[in-house]
């Protein structure tokens, strides 16, 4: 499995995630925060299926671009997924003809320029050689992450989030669980700010490793770039085995 963590911005080398989005085998993209903003036009064409975790803006920045972007009135736009409540979150506050114009309206015919597909946490869906099963996590809107596998290798993309468990035990079951992409946003002195905003320190994080079965690689994600050298700082300070930072525009081949 090839797993892109998509760049945020075209000028940073810092090596800092403004913007989450995250491409598997090319084709299939887990949240929308750069999508449309940080890779080459031909790579947005070939993505044909967008996961949305939930509705805050770094994770749905840029999926009005996106979606203008790759479609045309030849061929139908991508599908877009979400919750229920995420998808009208995005209708309602993007695509109303006010900040976007609503291209589910402008549609026509056979030619669809966006659809959006509802999912929930009890059913699984097959998209491009993958399946993917949205899970509930610990966020301040609903919000999910996701297990994604492929029959040979599955990864979970964990982000946004506070304590959690219910990924965590579905993830404990998959005998060919090979990685984990995990957030870390905030530094342990802003605890307070993690509990009330429903996100993880490095201490926090460490936790949610704890809770794995498998000993597997956990990349850290979501660093907020205010506090990215305390964090990563932290994280390093905690010796975890199979710790990697996520390093924006970076591609990971999982197997």
């Amino acid at each position: 499995m090839k797993i892109r963590l998509v760049g945020s911005s075209a000028g940073d080398g810092g090596g800092h995630q403004f913007l989450m989005s995250y491409v598997v085998n090319d084709v299939v993209a887990f949240d929308a925060g750069g999508i449309g903003f940080a890779i080459p036009l031909d790579a947005q064409r070939a993505i044909e299926h967008v996961f949305l975790s939930h509705s805050h803006i770094d994770h749905i920045a840029s999926l009005p671009s996106f979606v203008e972007n790759v479609s045309s009135a030849d061929t139908s736009g991508p599908v877009v997924y979400g919750s229920a409540e995420t998808l009208d979150c995005v209708r309602t506050h993007i695509f109303n003809d006010q900040v976007w114009p609503d291209l589910q309206r402008l549609s026509h015919g056979e030619t669809s320029f966006l659809t959006m597909t509802p999912f929930d946490c009890t059913t699984a869906l097959e998209v491009a050689g993958i399946r993917v099963l949205p899970v509930e996590l610990d966020h301040l809107v609903p919000t999910v992450g996701f297990l994604i596998d492929d029959g040979e290798t599955a990864v979970a993309i964990v982000s946004d989030t506070g304590p959690t468990d219910a990924i965590w035990r579905l993830a404990n079951q998959i005998p060919h669980l090979k990685a984990i992409f995990l957030e870390a946003t905030f530094p342990d002195s802003m605890a307070w700010l993690a509990e009330k905003s429903k996100h993880l320190t490095p201490a926090l994080f460490a936790a949610e490793v704890a809770k794995l079965d498998a000993d597997i690689p956990v990349i850290a994600i979501h660093i907020k770039p205010a506090f990215h050298a305390d964090v990563v700082n932290e994280l390093e300070a905690l010796r975890l085995p199979q710790l990697e930072i996520g390093v924006p525009g970076n591609e990971y081949r999982i197997d």
